[in-house]
């Protein structure tokens, strides 16, 4: 028996699931909405098109708050409530709690599978932002088989197999390219597969893949902040600060560059340098706790 396409396997493959010419004809749509220059967040705007941070190490929140707590009474009065579910999985989505946010999108597709079919969207965005990438690719997969022009989930899916270290990703990124002359669009394109190459720790290329984003798009700050990390896996550090001290031009506020920064400084042994890196990004973003971590351990 044929293997359904949302199921993951060793021998997956994305192009036997996704029609290729259909994910490129949506992509002159997609051009109009400039979606792929948006900056990625959290819940409410999980469902944006450029690949998600890498950076930093989300961890799940396990103390209930108020709000979930009155949130959940409120469903036991009221089950059928979408209205309720959609506030309860944004409570636990902004606690970064994935997992729990993801058991909850369960319920709803175990409750009404068609009726609530678009939580395999919402779900594979909660798995794409807890880095479980084989995971959201299934999920989007499966919403792919019902909505196959949709653009946003394709997108992300793309960009989901780069970060999964998955060779589809180049044929999709390609295709975009050779159908759109748009900058933006290339400079995507190129980012994605830079991710491809940098995760497949194929650096060299990455790097070329990441220049040519920015030749593109000088202030996509993520290729960046992704060349400058390609560059200190392979112990460049110098180069390395270099690309951040160009991002932080680009973007003075950037919390990553100043993460990175701090990264590199540990890793020469300056440990003030890089304490202050860890502080300044902290300080840009209270929600990032590895950073708050890295400053801990050198004060």
């Amino acid at each position: 028996m044929e293997k359904p396409c949302g199921e993951i396997d060793p021998n997956y493959n994305l192009l036997t699931c996704i029609n290729l010419a259909t994910f490129a004809a949506v992509m002159k749509r997609i051009i109009d909405y400039s979606l792929l220059i948006t900056t990625v967040g959290i819940m409410g705007t999980a469902c944006e098109n450029k690949p998600p941070k890498t950076t930093r190490t989300l961890k799940d929140s396990t103390t209930e708050n108020p709000a979930i707590a009155s949130l959940k009474d409120q469903l036991s009065q009221f089950p059928d409530s979408t209205r309720l579910y959609d506030k309860l999985i944004d409570q636990y989505t902004t606690a970064k709690n994935y997992e729990a946010a993801i058991a909850w999108c369960d319920s709803l597709l175990k409750r009404n599978e068609d009726i609530n079919f678009s939580y395999w969207f919402v779900k594979g965005d909660l798995q794409r932002q807890a880095l479980q990438f084989d995971s959201a690719i299934k999920s989007y997969t499966i919403y792919l088989q019902r909505f196959p022009d949709d653009e946003q989930v394709l997108l992300n899916l793309a960009n989901t197999a780069a970060e999964a270290g998955k060779i589809e990703s180049l044929a999709l990124s390609d295709d975009i390219m050779r159908r759109s002359p748009d900058k933006e669009i290339q400079a995507s394109g190129y980012f994605i597969k830079g991710v491809y190459y940098s995760r497949t720790k194929e650096f060299d290329k990455a790097i070329e893949n990441f220049d040519q984003t920015i030749v593109n798009r000088y202030s996509f700050w993520e290729a960046y902040l992704e060349k400058a990390i390609a560059q200190y896996d392979q112990h460049q550090f110098d180069k390395s600060l270099a690309t951040l001290a160009q991002l932080l031009q680009v973007n003075p506020t950037y919390p990553d560059a100043f993460y990175w920064q701090g990264k590199v400084y540990e890793a020469l042994n300056k440990k003030q340098e890089a304490f202050k890196n860890y502080e300044a990004a902290y300080g840009l973003d209270k929600s990032f706790i590895e950073a708050k971590e890295k400053a801990d351990s050198l004060r």
